[in-house]
């Protein structure tokens, strides 16, 4: 028989022995972050877009950690800048994925090096979530089950513009744009718009100056020899920039009724001053101070705030780049949490249908091609009492049901293009 003695020698022991274990046991180790890569242009003209498209994701990304994240998991995310370059993107890819092992890429705001990205997120069998870059070949006759799209694209933005033009009493058209994927998207789907609702428009001259041009003084000289009616300027966001000024320096403006998606962006009138044009007719697909509703103007609250944070509050959100990089990040991050996993083929099957709610109201990922079914926003831009820059005075919204090309169309596309 054991003495009391002995049996309370022999708890210390034990005790002893259980706090030592207790205590050589290792820390829990962190949970495994959701890397994100984001390939994009962070410097030079394009970077004026891709940084509040950046900003977009911090947004979600913050509100996604600060809620617990996927099961304790938080978002990380790594960027690369491609330098307006598509190898360079496609680089920047393998690196990621090879390398990085993120789990999801996203990106950019070219579209060349987007088709590019494209393909090899397919070979990989990782996710690509495109957040400015707006060709319709990206979700349309090159799209697969890896792309998706959380911004409007070329046939959403050019089709309804085209549909706005076919309104005003214009015949004759001249159509200049940059010698590139998104200058041929967006032009090619202005005039189907164009011409399905005015059929008896012609074009009586067109013009496709290298990208990133620096002297338009011919191309311009040119477009006035052929006496049009309106003009089509089909530019990317960075080159437009330089285009306009140039262009009102010749008086362009003031000589011929000029349409040109992405001037209505914020962004536009705060960099251009000056040489900001009123009377030109412009869109976007999002818009500050429109809808004049609660959810915008929350929308509004909340990015100024955010940026506030930041050391610089700003309540003019872009379109083009921060509310697409915004409602990319939400897509994903929705998807993730409804998947509850970050398993490539469940997430995928997440964001298939998915609606997220945003500023200009809700917003479905369609499942047939993987594009955002998002409004697009057209008017003339005038300078409105009241408002800090010349804005759309009268915004006419098209729905994206009333232009998006059926799933059928983009089957057809697909099927053709292999």
């Amino acid at each position: 028989m054991v003495s009391r003695s002995h049996r309370s020698l022999l708890c210390i022991i034990v005790a002893a022995a259980l706090v030592v274990g207790f205590a050589v046991l290792p820390a829990p180790a962190a949970e495994k972050p959701i890397k994100i890569g984001l390939i994009d242009t962070y410097s030079g003209g394009a970077a004026a877009f891709c940084k509040p498209a950046l900003v977009g994701w911090q947004m979600v990304a913050d509100e996604f950690n600060s809620k617990g994240g996927l099961k304790g998991r938080k978002i990380e995310l790594i960027t690369r800048d491609d330098k307006f370059k598509a190898d360079e993107a496609l680089a920047h890819a393998r690196e990621l994925i090879l390398k990085e092992n993120v789990d999801f890429l996203a990106g950019t705001v070219s579209s060349s090096s987007a088709l590019a990205v494209s393909e090899f997120a397919k070979s990989k069998k990782k996710i690509l979530m495109v957040h400015i870059a707006r060709s319709h070949r990206i979700t349309g006759d090159k799209g697969h089950e890896y792309v998706f799209s959380g911004c409007p694209n070329a046939a959403i933005e050019g089709l309804a513009g085209g549909a706005y033009a076919a309104t005003q009493p214009l015949k004759k058209w001249y159509v200049i744009g940059e010698d590139y994927e998104y200058g041929h998207s967006i032009a090619d789907n202005f005039w189907k718009g164009l011409s399905k609702n005015k059929p008896d428009v012609e074009k009586v001259g067109e013009a496709w100056p290298k990208l990133q041009e620096t002297d338009y003084a011919p191309y311009l000289t040119a477009l006035e020899a052929a006496k049009p009616d309106a003009v089509y300027v089909a530019f990317g966001a960075s080159g437009l920039i330089t285009f306009v000024k140039q262009a009102k320096l010749f008086g362009l403006f003031d000589k011929v009724p000029v349409f040109a998606f992405a001037l209505a962006d914020s962004l536009f009138p705060q960099v251009l001053k000056d040489d900001m044009p009123t009377g030109v007719y412009g869109g976007n697909n999002y818009l500050w101070y429109f809808p004049d509703t609660p959810a915008n103007k929350s929308f509004v609250e909340k990015y100024k705030e955010y940026t506030g944070k930041a050391g610089k509050a700003d309540p003019y959100p872009t379109g083009i780049g921060m509310f697409g990089g915004y409602c990319s990040a939400k897509f994903l991050t929705d998807a993730i949490l409804k998947a509850g996993t970050t398993d490539t083929q469940k997430v995928i099957a997440a964001l298939e249908g998915l609606t997220i709610e945003t500023g200009v109201g809700p917003i479905t990922m369609r499942k047939c091609d993987h594009q955002a079914a998002t409004p697009a926003f057209w008017g003339k831009i005038e300078k409105v009492e009241g408002y800090p820059f010349p804005v759309i005075k009268n915004p006419v919204i098209t729905p994206p049901d009333k232009v998006m090309p059926s799933c059928e169309e983009i089957a057809e596309a697909r099927k053709s293009s292999k």
